[in-house]
């Protein structure tokens, strides 16, 4: 009797022992993977993204029905563009999922206008703090996974694309083989060549559905992981994302018919290839009788009739992941404040590009249009877009890349890294001008936030009469709107026409020896100095062309004449 237990004995510590190590091994992976992310906490993020990620992210629709990105303006593709916001949400991207993914990047795209929930970010901002609360969360949102290339609102829609399943076009799988049975009571000769000439139908119509709904499965299987995740979370112990909470509750329940019996159309492991003995018979059932067919009909219904509430889900799960990557951002910054976006000036103290590894802080405070000069590589551009992202990043993410920072809630609108649109032939001045236009009809609209603008020599694609004269026009007619305006030009005649109208503000650099040093430090009054000759001679050319061209220079500035 001894020598029969002997096996099964073995088998029972090989497959306890077993069980052992893969117990072990996945708690070495989760350590592994909590310390992985408490050190990523406060770095910038690093992530690497799929070919097209980021473009299909930004021609998706960005969330619309969290209650946190209602009364939004949605930032277009020149401001966008121009302050590089790719590359500050890559910098910001330390999300778990592809939830927090998209809505951090709808938050970045429709900062608010109104500044209603600030100080009620602030609470859910707090709470990350706690390291092992945060880290446990994390983990929950690893799981969500991320999506490869489309935003989900993408594979939503897909689901549109298919015709409508009703589960009672599946029926006569099921009817045919029970009609068979009964049949055979009385015949069984005709009942059995029924009930096999139902099953090669069943066969025949089962993979040509399948095929069908095949891609159709992944969004499903992400609806089930978004459950599955916001059960998770439902249960942690973070009293700052009670609203978030309750709304992952109440959807689990109004998709439980969902989630029963969905096992059997989402197996993982299924498929004619596969080992597991019950996945093999429960593949050939699904054959014989359509029930992962009637399963999918189900499920598709229920997805186009709980889309909102879908997507309430998805906002919920994305608000936490994404205010945890905002809590790490802010973090990796040298420093930083909480807006006041109740002021009724721009007011910054110690402002910053985020972008920079060793940026020169500025401060300003102004109510009034504001014209920059300053000669070539002073940092007008860099200041100009610190100024632009200041208030997006208040407005979007609560975060001022600031040591104080106090304004109006805008509309953010820039013009400066414009380009020729070879696309549609239209030269660098038509693309300029058209850039100019969108922004006069914006601040033009009654009713709506103030615009925000960010200008770059305006009209540099012209000549230099035409330019000034026009350039002061469409200045002068732009601070007549309800807009805060930071123009930066080469044309020191512009500080002049605009005397009293535009702030003067300037950047400037020292010589010493041969070389420029250049402080990056902002100041009041209009430039006194060029420094474009000089920069020449430091490159290298040769001294015939820059005295030359000093000497015309200076010619010009006696006589107000160009001469050869």
């Amino acid at each position: 009797m001894g020598a029969y237990l002997i096996m099964p004995v073995l088998l029972a510590v090989f497959l306890l022992i077993s069980a052992l190590i893969g117990m072990r091994d996945r708690k070495r992976l989760d350590q592994k993977e909590r310390e992985k992310l408490a050190r990523s906490f406060g770095k910038p993020g690093d992530k690497e993204y799929s070919e097209g990620r980021l473009r299909e992210l930004g021609n998706s629709p960005v969330p619309g029905l969290s209650p946190r990105l209602e009364n939004t303006f949605t930032v277009d593709d020149i401001t966008w563009n121009d302050l590089d916001l790719d590359l500050v949400f890559r910098s910001m991207d330390n999300t778990c999922s592809s939830a927090g993914e998209e809505y951090l990047y709808g938050l970045l795209r429709s900062p608010r206008t109104d500044g209603g929930t600030v100080i009620a970010e602030e609470g859910l901002l707090f709470w990350t703090r706690n390291e092992d609360e945060r880290v446990n969360v994390q983990r929950i949102l690893q799981g969500l996974g991320r999506n490869s290339k489309y935003p989900f609102r993408e594979y939503l829609a897909l689901m549109d694309d298919l015709p409508d399943r009703s589960a009672a076009k599946e029926v006569y799988a099921v009817l045919g083989p029970a009609v068979s049975l009964g049949i055979m009571f009385f015949r069984p000769a005709a009942g059995i060549l029924c009930l096999l000439g139902s099953f090669v139908l069943n066969i025949f119509t089962y993979f040509r559905v399948k095929r069908e709904i095949d891609p159709y499965l992944y969004t499903l299987r992400y609806v089930m992981r978004l459950l599955s995740c916001g059960r998770a979370l439902a249960k942690e112990p973070f009293p700052a994302y009670e609203e978030e909470k309750e709304t992952m509750r109440s959807v689990d329940r109004a998709m439980a018919s969902f989630k029963a019996g969905s096992g059997i159309l989402l197996r993982e492991n299924g498929g004619i290839s596969s080992v597991n003995p019950l996945d093999i018979f429960l593949d050939y059932i699904c054959m014989l009788f359509h029930l992962d067919l009637m399963k999918f009909a189900s499920m598709q219904g229920t997805v186009r009739g709980k889309r909102k509430e879908i997507d309430d889900l998805f906002c919920a799960v994305g608000t936490i992941d994404a205010q945890i990557s905002i809590a790490s951002w802010r973090a990796s910054l040298p420093f930083y404040s909480v807006p006041d976006l109740s002021g009724s000036r721009f007011d910054v103290t110690d402002l910053f590009h985020p972008l920079l590894k060793a940026p020169v802080p500025n401060s300003i405070t102004v109510s009034s249009p504001v014209l920059i000069t300053g000669s070539n590589a002073s940092g007008k551009s860099t200041f100009l877009k610190a100024s632009a992202l200041a208030a997006l990043l208040s407005q979007s993410v609560h975060t001022a890349p600031a040591a104080a920072y106090s304004g109006r809630c805008y509309r953010v609108y820039t013009s400066m890294a414009l380009k020729d649109d070879l696309e549609s032939g239209e030269s660098y001045f038509i693309v300029e001008i058209r850039s100019l236009k969108r922004v006069l009809d914006a601040a033009s609209e009654e009713g709506k936030a103030p615009v925000f603008l960010c200008v770059d020599e305006v009209l540099r694609g012209t000549n230099t009469t035409e330019r000034i004269s026009a350039s002061a026009e469409i200045l002068l007619a732009l601070s007549k709107l309800p807009m805060q305006i930071f123009a930066a030009t080469h044309d020191l005649e512009l500080t002049e026409l605009l005397s009293g109208i535009y702030t003067n503000y300037h950047f400037s650099e020292t010589v010493e020896g041969d070389d420029v040093k250049f402080s990056y430090l902002l100041t009041e009054g209009p430039a006194d100095s060029r420094n474009a000759i000089r920069l020449l001679r430091l490159m290298g050319y040769d001294p015939s062309i820059t005295d030359r061209a000093q000497e015309r220079a200076d010619r010009y500035e006696r006589t107000g004449r160009w001469e050869l």
